[in-house]
């Protein structure tokens, strides 16, 4: 009986490691901070100038915006975008849809993206998860496990990001809405 047991569980932790094995679920190891965003929505970021950068820098005029980059963890460019003609405002909101140059949704993983200034670049991690998974074929891939966010600390008297959800767009390209209008009947 004891035997049975042990081939029993056996059996279950070898299943479980080809199983892990077999789709390339490694542990990848993580940035110490990070947004997540998932594969249907787009990122909107915007450069954020505290008061205390004047005061440890000795600035007294604003950083201006060159463009932004979208890099992978490794540090290959996957996106770039440069305004023409003069830098940008602080102010300048810019938005990246999760495409690549080719306009090809980026495969989930870890990217930084990246706002270049008159000072420095200013980068802040983020985490893109898949959203529109339809079919799965291997076993470690057919759950989402839970990812929560680790917001990075803004760094006293330096330059940060602050990035929300831009847009969030259909995985499958139906949309459904409905409209409630309420009137209100006429004043006599």
């Amino acid at each position: 009986m004891r035997s049975v047991g042990i081939l029993a569980l056996f059996l279950v932790l070898s299943t479980s490691l080809i199983a892990t094995s077999q789709c390339g679920c490694g542990i990848d190891v993580d940035p110490d901070c990070y947004l997540v965003f998932k594969t249907n929505e787009t990122i909107e970021f915007s450069l954020v100038v505290p008061m205390d950068w004047f005061q440890v820098n000795g600035y007294t005029q604003n950083p201006r915006i060159f463009g932004w980059r979208i890099e992978t963890k490794e540090g290959n460019v996957v996106r770039t975008v440069v305004f023409d003609g003069e830098p940008r405002n602080r102010l300048e909101v810019m938005e990246w849809d999760l495409a690549n140059e080719d306009g090809q949704i980026v495969a989930p993983g870890y990217y930084n993206v990246i706002v270049m200034t008159t000072d420095s670049d200013v980068a802040y991690p983020v985490r893109i998860v898949d959203a529109c998974r339809s079919f799965c074929a291997c076993l470690c891939d057919c759950y989402t496990p839970l990812i929560c966010d680790i917001p990075c600390c803004p760094p006293y008297g330096q330059l940060y990001l602050d990035l929300r959800v831009g847009e969030v767009r259909s995985c499958n390209g139906l949309r459904f809405s409905f409209t409630i209008t309420i009137e209100a009947p006429p004043v006599p």
